[in-house]
This record gives C-alpha cells, sequence and structure tokens, in this order.
C-alpha cells in the first residue's frame, strides 16, 4: 500500500513540475503534510517515525517536482519559456 502511495506522489509531483508553478507546488506540500500527520496519528506510529514519515514524502512529491522541471525545460510544448 506504501508503494502504490509513494509512485502516487511521484506522479503527482511530475505533473505539477512539468505543467503547473511553484504556488502549486506549495499548495500541495502542504496538503501532503498535513496527510502525513493524519496517517501517522492514526496508524499510532511515534515522533521518529512520524518524522521519517512526512520527509520521505515530502522528498518524493518535491524530487519529482524537479524531474517534471526539468522535462518541461528540456521540451517546451509551444515555445514559450516558463519561470518559477
Amino acid at each position: 500500500m506504501i508503494g502504490y502511495t509513494a509512485v502516487g506522489l511521484s506522479v503527482v509531483g511530475f505533473v505539477v513540475g512539468l505543467t503547473l508553478r511553484l504556488r502549486t507546488l506549495l499548495l500541495f506540500v502542504g496538503l501532503v503534510l498535513i496527510a502525513a500527520i493524519v496517517y501517522s496519528i492514526d496508524a499510532g506510529l511515534g515522533f521518529f517515525s512520524t518524522f521519517l514519515n512526512i520527509i520521505t514524502a515530502e522528498a518524493i512529491l518535491q524530487g519529482s517536482y524537479f524531474v517534471g522541471l526539468v522535462v518541461r525545460n528540456f521540451f517546451p510544448g509551444n515555445g514559450l519559456r516558463y519561470t518559477l
């Protein structure tokens, strides 16, 4: 189940990096933070496990966002250059 969640987070991060701007990433970072905290409380995890859960989820999301930005930079669809 956690593997599917990691793949889903990476796909979301890639699509956000490919199509949207930095403000949207910040929204998704906040949503993932809240979701990770709720999951950790529901699962009864300790402080360190909760910390690792949050860091892992955010790293997957932000890493795939960066890959989406790189792909968008190398393959501009309509000739326009995007900035953050």
